[in-house]
């Protein structure tokens, strides 16, 4: 088996976007894909998600921060630079931990916190397949089966704005009560992993990697590297 590693430097969403869809296509029964990467400021809200209960409208508008659906589920989270983004493809059938896709995305979940318990140590995964740190949240994760593959992807607060954060979401959403199967964010005490630990986001990629390597008994000869978008056809 063999992991893909896509680390393309861009920071503009809608590229990365457009990166993310075409992580299905490149995908393969004898790879798992792994990504990541980081934003410009943005809001960036799940399949399901009505922006108006979830974002500061007036704030974004005001301070011109564009908002994002993405195909997968989960809540509302805010990027800047200073989170790293994470996405992990298989093939749906590749079955690694469990045929349940909840279960099966809180094994790559823990695959990640082996990683950033190599950095700090207090950290564990809880509700809604999140990683916290001291009872904060530092990492909130979503799953989709979409062209027959498990696409997964996290959010991990290394050094982000986290005053932004509080501005551009709203922290107590309010759906009316008519409102018909909105999946509602849920709001958690948040902080950055920098906090606590002196590190680049380069090291917590060191890290991570190391332990999907690991995890799958991947040598350094069977991962693919691309830095440019080109070679991916963006």
């Amino acid at each position: 088996m063999k992991l893909i590693l896509i680390d393309v430097p861009d920071f503009e969403p809608e590229i990365n976007f457009e990166i993310e869809k075409k992580i299905l296509e490149i995908c393969n029964p004898d790879s798992f894909v792994l990504r990541f990467w980081q934003n410009n400021p943005c809001v960036v809200i799940g399949k399901f998600q009505k922006e108006e209960y979830e974002v500061n409208l007036e704030y974004i508008k005001k301070e011109n921060i564009p908002v994002f659906r993405r195909f997968t589920g989960g809540g509302t989270v805010y990027h800047d630079r200073g989170n790293l983004n994470i996405t992990f493809c298989k093939e749906k059938e590749n079955i690694l931990f469990s045929k349940y896709i909840l279960e099966e995305a809180r094994g790559i979940t823990e695959i990640i916190l082996k990683g950033i318990k190599e950095i700090y140590e207090n950290c564990k995964v809880k509700e809604r397949n999140s990683i916290f740190l001291r009872e904060k949240k530092i990492l909130g994760s979503a799953v989709a089966q979409k062209n027959n593959k498990f696409f997964y992807h996290a959010s991990l607060l290394i050094n982000s704005d986290l005053k932004e954060l509080e501005k551009t979401i709203k922290w107590e959403e309010k759906y009316p009560k008519n409102t018909r199967s909105p999946i509602k964010s849920k709001r958690n005490k948040v902080t950055n992993l920098s906090s606590f630990a002196p590190l680049t986001i380069d090291a917590v990629k060191e890290k991570i990697l190391k332990s999907f390597l690991q995890t799958f008994k991947i040598e350094e000869n069977n991962v693919i590297k691309i830095y440019n978008k080109n070679i991916i056809k963006i």
